[in-house]
């Protein structure tokens, strides 16, 4: 990929000042000639796309690259390219990005891109949109669909969900606000017509009915148990697996979900409806958008269909 031609001459003198930094750095000995070569073939990518200054790369062209080079023949057998020879790809790049902001060409790298790592874990499992009713269609009470509606619907995490206060639903702006979320950063998350409903119902009809009478309103938590008091995230994640149990489905039991993979799942959902991965990536509440894991191999459009994505179909 070091002959692929690049014809805007700062995008060529980026690369030939590249290499030599590669080379004077010592890497593999100087003799590895790949970090350059990958980036070579970012610059033809971006090139190609129109794109005329590196200041103009966004997030959405570092993800866009990624699934292209993910596509891509391999140049030397036959197939793809393998995960590790991927990795290496976007380590080059984050090596090129970090080269700029030292160099001052550029002010921070795209999405301040991450250490493109691949987990070797296991991998988070996501429910599809047909077995996400089927787990709103098995919700019993108020709290239990407002529990889907939120760790689901709005894309909470578990630790979000225990503190979650009454005060941060907003239903009369169609908003839930975050006010510490990973690393004390808020955020203000829309929820769907039918979120705002169910959510409703729970304040409304069944939350009040939690506290005893010497205890009304003693705690602004929006998830409280039979003694009035904030729900631990333990005590969430069961009432999960409760609600999971009654759908009976083999395939649903299977999967080991959580309510971390409830996230995953409106992630993957809103990205399959045409959502911009940047609305995405503020949605959860990422600083970085998370290039190891599934987001990045999702489409990058506006966003068209979050009410339909959204809208519950709770059994009477």
């Amino acid at each position: 990929m070091k002959h692929l031609p690049i014809n805007n001459p700062a995008f060529e003198l980026l690369y030939k000042e590249f290499d030599d930094y590669i080379f004077l750095k010592g890497y593999s000995g100087g003799k590895d000639t790949s970090y350059a070569a990958q980036v070579r073939e970012f610059l033809f990518f971006i090139e190609t796309r129109g794109l005329d200054e590196i200041k103009k790369v966004t997030a959405i062209d570092v993800i866009e690259y990624q699934e292209y080079i993910r596509e891509r023949p391999n140049q030397r057998r036959e197939g793809g390219l393998s995960d590790s020879m991927i990795r290496h790809h976007l380590y080059s790049l984050r090596m090129f990005f970090d080269y700029l902001i030292d160099m001052g060409e550029v002010d921070a790298s795209p999405a301040h891109l991450p250490k493109f790592t691949i987990s070797r874990g296991k991998q988070r499992q996501v429910l599809s949109v047909e077995e996400i009713k089927e787990v709103q269609a098995a919700c019993r009470t108020h709290m239990e669909k407002a529990l889907i509606a939120t760790a689901y619907g709005c894309g909470l995490r578990r630790t979000e969900l225990e503190l979650l206060d009454v005060n941060d639903v907003i239903l009369s702006q169609g908003v839930l606000i975050v006010r510490k979320g990973k690393g004390s950063k808020s955020r203000t998350i829309p929820i769907s017509d039918g979120g705002i409903k169910i959510l409703r119902e729970y304040i409304v009809k069944e939350r009040p009915s939690l506290f005893a009478e010497d205890k009304m309103e003693s705690t602004p938590a929006f998830f409280i148990n039979s003694l009035g008091e904030r729900m631990k995230g333990q005590y969430l994640a069961e009432l999960l697996k409760v609600i999971l149990q009654r759908t009976q489905n083999p395939v649903i039991l299977g999967k080991e979900i959580t309510l971390h993979c409830l996230r995953h799942s409106i992630a993957t959902h809103l990205l399959d409806n045409g959502a911009d991965i940047e609305f995405v990536q503020e949605f959860l509440g990422h600083s970085e958008i998370d290039t190891s894991h599934l987001y990045s191999k999702r489409r990058k459009q506006r966003l068209k269909m979050y009410n339909e994505i959204n809208r519950p179909t709770y059994a009477n």
